[in-house]
């Protein structure tokens, strides 16, 4: 058996790190391997995936969207996100879904030790990133989603997908040049690729009295970006994605084998990768 992680370029994940490491504490007898591919390659994997001569696939960039034409289903995780990370076979039938958000729900849940329910949300990005999560975030039960992005109208276009899709309506739109951590925020996410490069600066103001604010990056490389270091500097509890990155694995792990993935196991995982 063997599983997949495909896209362009593909050099710098950390996925067959992590699976590969349950299938041996597992003692499955499988394996993960990256794969750098192109638009033409996608019909032929997810063949493959039919045939069962691939067991599932993990997507990232760029091809989170273009994978779904040549899937039999897509869930609901998939369709309000507009965008899949996980391709499994149910059924016969070729299922693609996204565990971004979910991984970072359990990452806020076990990691940090936060409740979502009834908490103001400060989300940073309106992009793709964003989308993953965001619907997740919503299905917890959270008082208010308050949204900046550097494109106004990508962040009304967001919202207008959230309220067509949800019942969720209490959501804000803050300028982006107006990044102030206020008295009303409980948690603050970044979803954009700010931080990845060396002192890139986001400018959030954590100027705030309040120190039971979570500061959550959803960057695990480098593993303490600037955004991070100036919330700590304010004393504020930080978390890297290191934690939603492992989880949202382990949701995908679950969807190929139908088996949970360990507390323990998890932790070790994250410990392999930072």
């Amino acid at each position: 058996m063997k599983l997949l992680v495909i896209g362009n370029p593909i050099k710098h994940s950390k996925s067959p790190l992590i699976h590969n490491f349950w299938l041996k504490e597992k003692k499955i007898n499988c394996s993960y391997k990256s794969l750098l591919v192109n638009s033409e390659d996608l019909k032929g994997i997810i063949q493959k995936v039919k045939k069962g001569e691939i067991l599932g696939i993990n997507i990232t960039l760029p091809f989170k969207e273009e994978i779904q034409q040549y899937l039999d289903l897509t869930d609901n995780n998939a369709l309000y996100t507009g965008a899949i990370n996980t391709v499994y076979k149910k059924n016969n039938k070729v299922i693609g879904t996204n565990t971004d958000g979910i991984g970072l729900v359990n990452s806020l849940k076990h990691d940090s030790k936060i409740s979502l329910k009834d908490k103001n949300i400060f989300l940073i990005g309106a992009g793709g990133a964003a989308r993953g999560i965001i619907f997740s975030l919503i299905s917890q039960k959270i008082q208010r989603l308050i949204i900046t992005n550097r494109s106004i109208e990508k962040a009304k276009n967001l919202v207008f997908d959230i309220k067509r899709q949800t019942n969720f309506n209490n959501i804000i739109i803050q300028e982006w040049s107006n990044k102030n951590v206020g008295f009303q925020m409980d948690i603050i996410i970044n979803t954009t690729s700010y931080g990845m490069k060396e002192n890139e600066n986001l400018s959030v103001n954590f100027h705030t009295k309040r120190k039971n604010i979570v500061v959550y990056d959803i960057i695990y490389n480098p593993s303490q970006t600037y955004f991070l270091k100036k919330a700590k500097d304010y004393g504020i509890k930080t978390y890297n994605g290191s934690g939603m990155l492992v989880r949202q694995a382990a949701e995908s792990f679950q969807r190929w084998f139908e088996i949970q993935v360990s507390e323990k196991e998890i932790k070790k995982a994250i410990n392999l990768i930072t």
